[in-house]
């Protein structure tokens, strides 16, 4: 019997077997959740499981454990650091290794899909309904299908769901996603050259807003600041814990300052340089080294005090 093998991990010499207590596994559309090892089972990156699900089991990929070779520099833990389910809700387990039979399976339900597409097309436009199908993915045992879409308002598809579910003969669920996570489903390639990261590492997605741009010194560009999902790029938020825990030794701009040169005001810090920016009364800016200002300040400070007492 053939052994099917999948197209987008490449055999490593680094990717070892692993039994951690937690293991990522992928999903069709870049998806990824976490789910408890509770045989202690030995898989390498890229491994077909089989996984439970809210209703019968499904296949996955094992993702690569995280290391600097794929550009993650964690260290995989016995704990789970995010399972992309709601608060409180268990983590479901992993059942086994999948087998020959259960891969062609899936491949077939891959294959049918399309199919299936172009079909809750049809019926879309057959009940008027505005929302757009994104994707359609079948369960592996086809006791469920879902369809994924977007749609901007709010959208009734009551007879959808009757027309799709007397077509397959199974369960059928709409799933509404967002922008972020359609492009994620559909991936590409972003402004830096390299695949998007929502699609090549992310788990999920965390809020991202123009703070985290101002505070790495930014310009507030939305054409810049925007990613292919059309929301704030998500990497603004990768680097910021860096910069927010910097800034905590720099003075806070606004702040007046006698220097040589005359008396100014701190206008600007560079974090990744160590180095500030002070615009002076008389006209004109000159940037000095972090130290250098903070023994202005400090001088400024004694000064302050002599005068005080």
């Amino acid at each position: 019997m053939t052994r099917y093998t999948h197209h987008s991990f490449e055999p490593n010499n680094d990717d070892k077997p692993n039994h951690l207590r937690y293991l990522k596994v992928s999903f069709k559309g870049n998806r990824r959740e976490t789910y408890l090892n509770p045989n202690n089972l030995k898989l390498s990156s890229g491994d077909y499981v089989i996984v439970e699900t809210e209703l019968g089991e499904d296949i996955g990929n094992v993702a690569p454990v995280c290391n600097k070779t794929n550009g993650c520099s964690r260290q995989p833990s016995s704990e789970p650091e995010f399972n992309n389910r709601k608060n409180g809700e268990s983590i479901r387990k992993l059942i086994r290794k999948a087998n020959d039979i259960e891969i062609g399976s899936h491949y077939s339900n891959r294959r049918d899909e399309p199919e299936a597409f172009d079909k809750g097309l049809e019926l879309i436009s057959k009940n008027k309904l505005k929302m757009k199908l994104v994707d359609v993915e079948y369960q592996l045992d086809r006791r469920k299908m879902t369809f994924f879409y977007t749609a901007e308002e709010r959208v009734d598809f009551r007879q959808l769901v009757k027309d799709l579910a007397y077509v397959f003969r199974t369960r059928i669920e709409m799933r509404q996603i967002g922008v972020r996570d359609y492009a994620r489903r559909l991936d590409g390639q972003g402004p830096c050259g390299q695949q998007l990261c929502c699609a090549r590492f992310m788990d999920g997605f965390e809020p991202v807003t123009t703070q985290y741009a101002k505070d790495q010194n930014l310009p507030i560009n939305p054409s810049k600041l925007s990613g292919a999902c059309g929301k704030l790029k998500c990497c603004l938020r990768f680097e910021w814990d860096f910069y927010h825990e910097s800034m905590k030794d720099f003075p806070a701009t606004g702040i007046p300052i006698e220097m040589a040169e005359g008396l100014g005001t701190l206008v600007a810090n560079d974090i990744l340089n160590r180095r500030c920016t002070v615009a002076f009364e008389q006209g004109g800016t000159e940037v000095y080294d972090l130290a250098t200002i903070k023994k202005a300040l400090k001088h400024l400070a004694s000064a302050n005090n002599e005068r005080k007492n």
